[in-house]
């Protein structure tokens, strides 16, 4: 088995500040402690070597940001951190850190995983699955689950963790599009010794949307060009296809991880519904329609 600590001492507690309600000045200081010093610890890495550290020392890592992102602050005082003046500067550097952290552990994972003498008991090890449980079944407060037949998960990744839950909590068909050979070709395998039998995985953009008959469309958080793929989605919207649209996004402090969806990215469309994560999960489901005349 690989060695990732699933528990671990938590270094931050909503008990060290009130939030924003008497004294925010101080509790904003006390946030930013903590997100400079783990700025401090990633900026001894660089990108080639954080590939090469231990999954244990990674996950690490990680569980510090989390830490930070999973606190209680509340909006205003989130606005305040992410919009402080020496915040600023260094959000890049730690949104950059989390999107490869994602890209790495889930190549040491699924990797493991095809080789396991059990893919589902070895499945059931993932530490981040509550995270990705929790947001799967967000999912049915935003929509009739039972209107839903095929899915279009744009941006699945080598790990396709949503599309299996999905697709095992649910029961429908999942289309699952990354635009990255490599991971997409990984991502066949994981879903092949899973023997799973509704998730088809295929090369593409969001051109790829074009060539479907899809009842939803996901946007996964971490998907970019934002705006290029909302662009494209009202395009073939505008243009006769009928599907609803969701897209993954980061609200509060927990957009200390990485850039949220903006106005400017989903422009021509309306947000029909906010569902915010109440525990594990670190992603907010954002429900779309075009704006119609």
């Amino acid at each position: 088995m690989h060695d990732i600590p699933f528990e671990h001492a938590h270094v931050l507690t909503d008990g060290e500040f009130k939030g924003c309600c008497k004294n925010c000045e101080h509790s904003e200081e006390i946030i930013k402690g903590h997100i400079f010093d783990f700025y401090r610890k990633i900026t001894k890495y660089s990108t080639e070597s954080l590939k090469r550290v231990s999954p244990k020392k990674l996950y690490e890592l990680y569980q510090v940001l989390d830490d930070i992102a999973q606190l209680k602050a509340g909006d205003k005082l989130a606005s305040l951190v992410l919009s402080d003046p020496e915040i600023q500067p260094i959000l890049p550097a730690i949104r950059s850190y989390y999107s490869l952290f994602f890209d790495i552990h889930e190549r040491f994972f699924v990797e493991w995983l095809i080789s396991s003498k059990d893919p589902w008991e070895y499945l059931n090890s993932f530490p981040l699955l509550p995270k990705y449980r929790e947001l799967t079944t967000n999912f049915k407060q935003g929509i009739n689950i039972e209107d839903i037949h095929t899915v279009a998960f744009l941006g699945c990744g080598a790990f396709p963790i949503s599309c299996i839950l999905a697709s095992k909590i649910f029961n429908i068909k999942i289309v699952a599009i990354d635009k990255d050979p490599e991971k997409v070709e990984i991502a066949k395998k994981c879903i092949d010794v899973l023997e799973i039998r509704n998730i088809d995985v295929v090369l593409g953009d969001e051109t790829y949307l074009s060539n479907l008959n899809m009842d939803l469309v996901l946007i996964a958080a971490l998907a970019e060009p934002k705006r290029k793929i909302f662009k494209y989605i009202k395009y073939i919207l505008d243009n006769g296809k009928k599907f609803l649209t969701s897209c993954r996004t980061y609200t509060g402090l927990k957009a200390v991880l990485y850039r949220p969806v903006s106005k400017h990215d989903i422009e021509g469309f309306i947000v029909l519904k906010e569902i915010r994560p109440k525990r594990f999960a670190n992603n907010t489901l954002l429900f779309l329609d075009i704006k119609r005349p």
